[in-house]
This record gives C-alpha cells, sequence and structure tokens, in this order.
C-alpha cells in the first residue's frame, strides 16, 4: 500500500507541482472564500496545512500584512520547492515553508491563531489524529477553517470528465486508498464528503463550535474545450484512471471531452459546476 508521502513526493507531487499555476487559477477563489469565513486579518498568525506550491501561504500573507507571520507545511517536496522557488522571487518577509507532517510534528513551541487548508485535509490517513496535532499548534480558542470537496455527483468537474473516461477504461478500484472517484473514505478528494463524519471527527480531536456549509460555484476549468479536456486529464479522478493506459486510449478520451464540454462554454471559458464544504471550528 502507498503511503501518502510516497504518493506526494512521487510521480503525483511532481505533477501536481507541474501544475501549480492552473491549481492556484482553479482553486484560488474557493480558498479565499475559506479564509473569509476564518477571519483571516491583519496581525495574526497562521499555519496553512497542506499548503503545496504555495498558492494559498501568498494570499493569507498578503490578508495578515507585515505583522502578522505565516508557515506553510506540506508533505510533499516537488511542491513544496515551488513555493520555495516563487518566495525567492518575492518580497513576502512573513512566509515560512517546511516540508513537515502536521500528525507528527511537535507544536510544543508553536502556538497560532488559525490552522487553515485548502483541499489538504482530506488526505489526512488518521484524521483524529491528525486534527488533535492541529489543534495542539493552536492557542486557546484558536480557529480551525478549511474547504473540502462534497461527494462526486455533487462536483459536476469531477464527475463529468470521469464518466467520459469510463467509457474506455475500467471502473477504479475501491480498495485504493488513494480513491479519486470518491467510492471510499480512505484518504483522498472526498473523503470528507459526508458532514456527519466531519463533525464526528473535529468533535473527538478537541474542536467545537463546528461549522460545516455548503458552498455551491462554477470553476473555469479552461478557456477553451480543447483547453479545458486537457486540464482535466490531468487532475482529478480521470487522471487516475487514465493512468495505466496508452496513449491511444488517452486520444479518444481527450476527443470525447472536447465534444462533451462544448455545451459548457461561457464567455469566460468552460464552466463546470462545484461543490464544497467551508469548514470552521475553535479550539476546546
Amino acid at each position: 500500500m502507498v503511503t501518502q508521502s510516497e504518493y506526494w513526493n512521487g510521480t503525483a507531487g511532481k505533477k501536481w507541482a507541474s501544475l501549480a499555476n492552473n491549481q492556484d487559477t482553479l482553486l484560488g477563489k474557493l480558498g479565499e472564500e475559506t479564509m473569509d469565513a476564518a477571519g483571516v486579518s491583519n496581525g495574526q498568525s497562521v499555519l496553512d496545512i497542506g499548503c503545496g506550491s504555495g498558492g494559498s501561504t501568498f494570499e493569507l500573507s498578503k490578508r495578515i500584512g507585515s505583522d502578522g507571520t505565516v508557515w506553510g507545511v506540506d508533505i510533499s517536496k516537488p511542491m513544496l520547492d515551488i513555493g520555495i522557488t516563487r518566495l525567492k522571487s518575492h518580497d513576502f518577509r512573513n512566509i515560512r515553508f517546511s516540508e513537515a507532517d502536521v500528525t507528527t510534528f511537535d507544536f510544543k513551541n508553536y502556538s497560532f491563531d488559525i490552522a487553515f487548508s485548502r483541499f489538504g485535509v482530506m488526505f489526512f490517513e488518521d484524521p483524529v489524529v491528525s486534527f488533535s496535532s492541529v489543534a495542539n499548534s493552536l492557542k486557546s480558542k484558536g480557529r480551525l477553517a478549511f474547504c473540502c470537496w462534497r461527494s462526486l455527483s455533487k462536483n459536476e468537474w469531477f464527475e463529468l470528465p470521469l464518466n467520459v473516461g469510463l467509457k474506455y477504461c475500467d471502473q477504479p478500484n475501491q480498495d485504493d486508498t488513494m480513491d479519486a472517484a470518491g467510492l471510499s473514505y480512505s484518504p483522498g478528494p472526498m473523503a470528507f464528503k459526508d458532514q456527519d463524519r466531519i463533525d464526528k471527527i473535529l468533535s473527538e480531536s478537541g474542536f467545537s463550535t463546528i461549522s460545516i456549509k455548503e458552498h455551491k460555484s462554477k470553476l473555469t476549468v479552461g478557456l477553451t474545450p480543447k483547453i479545458a479536456a486537457s486540464n482535466l486529464t490531468n487532475v482529478g479522478p480521470l487522471s487516475r484512471l487514465m493512468q495505466n493506459y496508452n496513449d491511444n486510449i488517452k486520444a479518444l478520451i481527450q476527443t470525447d471531452l472536447e465534444k462533451q464540454l462544448i455545451q459548457n462554454v461561457t464567455p469566460e471559458g468552460v464552466k463546470l459546476r462545484s461543490n464544497i464544504w467551508i469548514v470552521t471550528a475553535i479550539k476546546k
């Protein structure tokens, strides 16, 4: 069984690092909505969990100003390397990046106002242990805020491409611990699709005043159907479904997906529906 560290430091991590700019464009607004819900403001100290290539970390830095600090942590060295390179080319002096796992990190010398994550916490291998560690990183009455995907059927931008891929590829293995299709509660994009599960995990991890709110939007997945289809074959469940298939099959999926996406063209580009939870909680 592949561990999260192996997964995010292997081929997958390198691929996600190469897509850093696209992912920030795609998901940035959802992260900002979550920052709004967290009440991120000037002078605060923030822990950015699963910061990836640093897109969310830089936005947090702007919001907290020179009097605040933000520490971006991730287990993926390929993505962190992108964040560190970005940092060197910008004048952000309140940012720190570290390759660290919040599950096992000793936070006794740290104390944050807010722990934040943009689509990172769903990959915790033991969520209660991980969130308990996050709680230990917070000041008294410190705030947790994260966004996570709801189910596959509520996210057109996942479901539509996957359905196209399933015409040409076998159904994903439901025992896959990286199950991108959300068929289980193993670590993966939709591990926190159920509201009751989130509430239970956070309650057991030392949090109270838990708020779990639905947020619907449309994501611009590309400027044209061709670009959008290319993007969607590189991220999400379709990407994982296709990974062991040859170029001929991948070309058929690309062409079919382009045709499917024509109906979703708008003046701003190709848009598909997304549905997430925005979760906030207070350390007990």
